[in-house]
């Protein structure tokens, strides 16, 4: 069935998962312990209600935005995700032509099913993602690459140092991919997935110094959840933030991560108006404009593309945006607001108190 018979991220959602072994569903849809993270994410959501207006001028609506100086049609950007070849052998090629189709920013992960330069040969705005291993010179490689292949940025993920502790179920899915991961990655180039978990544990804020000697592109740090990290990650010469608890698939326990965002929005404010981007969590149009209104320049969506390209390829995860994007425009419209830029803390309320 084409992907574009499909409606909303709940139906694509329902449709790819049908189509995947339990390894695989597993896998992608899994948080870490029991899944507390993965849920109290969208109960965060939840729990802000829209002061919506009435008989404004809603005839025109614009989504666009810039992100680092890129322009943009939507604030949805495509979070990184690792080996989408085990969900279309065509992998992160085919996200990448779905992020360029609708004009929007693909951030590919070092976990990447096909090798950079097939990626951003697709064209479009492609960022790379970097899991800062022990080998230093790995690393090197790996952002000299990202540079000589046009991606435009960095963004370095900080919060997973060891891997996470995870249920049952995503245990034995990550040990079925593992198992059959040979047969779905095709040949790499230079850049070849070693399959060991090689995230540098001595990593600390002072070897920014050394990523921000080692490349000209802009850095983003990824992971920040607090108004400590925040400060230090302003002081410290990067470009931008991703608010993000990895999607509840790092720390079970930990604070949702739109609740951490006004906090983090405040310190980047004061530090010179850094853009501070948002993930975990992101399902409808509503949830778009609670994280833009509390202060967020886009939004980054990992799973609902992720079922796009099971469903339709390029095509799919152009659609899955496209879904997002309708939700988007008709919630800005019924809301009263014709742009991004009129959102603001003040349209929103808690939930318990808009009855």
């Amino acid at each position: 069935m084409p992907a574009a018979e499909f409606y909303d991220v709940a139906e694509l959602e329902r449709i790819a998962t049908v189509r995947w072994t339990s390894g695989l569903r597993s896998f992608i849809q899994g948080g870490a312990g029991n899944g507390d993270g993965v849920r109290a994410n969208r109960l965060a959501h939840a729990r802000w209600a829209l002061r919506a207006r009435v008989l404004v001028d809603v005839s025109s609506i614009d989504t666009s935005t810039t992100v680092l100086g890129i322009p943009v049609d939507l604030p949805i950007m495509i979070a990184p995700s690792g080996l989408h070849t085990l969900v279309l052998p065509e992998g992160e090629v085919a996200t990448a032509r779905g992020a360029r189709d609708a004009n929007t920013v693909m951030v590919l992960s070092s976990g990447t099913g096909r090798s950079i330069e097939d990626v951003t040969a697709v064209g479009g705005n492609v960022w790379f993602q970097l899991y800062w291993g022990s080998d230093r010179t790995q690393a090197r490689r790996l952002i000299d690459l990202a540079g000589e292949h046009g991606c435009r940025a960095l963004c370095l993920t900080a919060d997973m140092p060891v891997p996470p502790l995870v249920g049952r179920e995503m245990r034995a899915g990550v040990a079925s991919i593992a198992h059959a991961r040979s047969q779905y990655l095709p040949p790499r180039g230079e850049y070849v997935l070693t399959g060991v978990w090689d995230h540098d544990q001595r990593l600390s804020w002072r070897d920014l110094a050394w990523l921000r000697d080692a490349t000209d592109l802009p850095i983003v740090v990824k992971g920040i959840m607090t108004v400590e990290d925040a400060l230090i990650a302003a002081d410290s010469g990067i470009d931008g933030i991703v608010v993000s608890n990895h999607g509840g698939r790092q720390i079970d326990g930990a604070r949702p991560a739109l609740d951490c965002l006004p906090e983090v929005v405040e310190v980047c404010a004061a530090a010179g108006d850094k853009p501070v981007l948002f993930d975990s969590g992101i399902r409808t149009g509503s949830d778009i404009i609670k994280a833009v209104a509390l202060g967020a320049r886009a939004v980054l969506v990992g799973r609902p593309y992720v079922y796009g390209l099971a469903v339709g390829g390029a095509d799919g995860v152009r659609h899955a945006l496209r879904c997002l994007l309708a939700d988007l425009d008709l919630t800005l419209a019924l809301a009263g607001h014709a742009s991004l830029k009129t959102l603001s803390p003040e349209i929103l309320v808690r939930a318990a108190a808009s009855a």
